[in-house]
């Protein structure tokens, strides 16, 4: 069969098949985890940059098959009012989570092994996730793709609570990986930038290397069923599910007044414009 055959056929599926058969090439990708480990030598992340690549050229070959439109943001990033607001939020963020997680008594080899890991982490995720599921998906609107991508971006992370199975662990971390895929569905779409989206990934996930946060618990704590399904939910609604819905909700030319009132306080607009919009 050929590549245009393959990419006709994918372009006539329906909402539920297109949805069928991204589950399909993500649950693909996640077997690539499961390949053998070609170093033993722990400490420097070699064996997971790896498979994180692989998942990114995996999914490169997917995009370049059905080119989505969004193959087009794999050039350089649109910069505007709501892109800088939306990139200013993003650095905010990325601060925050260095400043949390920065361990520096690491080596220095270390230091260079855990970065390239977290930039592999999100080239892979975000070619995935943004690139080829929010890009093919979007044809059916753009609420729903984010909808839908964004929790087939959280519903990936249980792989990595297999084979050991901590199902409130798994729950808690897909919830909260879907409301992080609403802020980087939203700052993808504002910068139309891939490679902006990549970065603040990797540097969301800075703790994953960079954790010097005391990791030492007490006693063990039993959570009850009500108790841990609202924490799930919290994790969902944490900030920067509301942060992307407001970007989204912005990009669609519909400002909130509170952001009006300020930009005429700044005086980045004229009040005779802004009230018109």
């Amino acid at each position: 069969m050929s590549i245009e055959r393959v990419r006709s056929w994918y372009w006539s599926l329906g909402k539920f098949e297109s949805i069928v058969a991204l589950s399909i090439v993500t649950i693909l990708a996640l077997l690539l985890f499961r390949l053998p480990e070609v170093s033993y030598f722990k400490g420097i992340y070699f064996n997971e940059t790896l498979q994180f690549s692989l998942i990114a050229l995996f999914g490169l070959i997917c995009v370049l098959m059905v080119k989505p439109p969004t193959i087009t943001f794999l050039g350089w990033p649109r910069m505007g009012i709501i892109a800088g607001f939306a990139v200013s939020i993003a650095v905010v963020w990325s601060i925050m989570e260095i400043s949390i997680g920065y361990d520096i008594k690491q080596p220095f080899r270390v230091k260079i092994a855990g970065v390239l890991f977290i930039l592999s982490i999100g080239l892979a995720e975000e070619m995935i996730s943004r690139v080829l599921i929010f890009g093919t998906l979007r044809r059916f609107g753009t609420l729903f793709a984010v909808v839908v991508s964004s929790f087939m971006f959280g519903f990936m992370h249980v792989n990595v609570y297999l084979p050991e199975w901590d199902g409130w662990a798994a729950y808690w971390h897909v919830m909260s990986a879907t409301g992080f895929g609403f802020f980087a569905c939203a700052l993808f779409i504002a910068t139309r930038s891939y490679w902006i989206v990549v970065v603040f990934h990797a540097l969301a996930d800075w703790t994953v290397v960079f954790d010097k946060r005391n990791t030492i618990g007490g006693e063990d704590y039993s959570v009850g069923i009500l108790e841990g399904i609202l924490w799930g939910i919290e994790d969902l609604f944490y900030p920067p599910i509301w942060l992307g819905l407001l970007i989204l909700y912005m990009l669609r030319g519909k400002w909130p007044k509170w952001v009006i009132r300020l930009a005429i306080k700044w005086k980045l607009v004229e009040q005779a414009e802004a009230i018109t919009k």
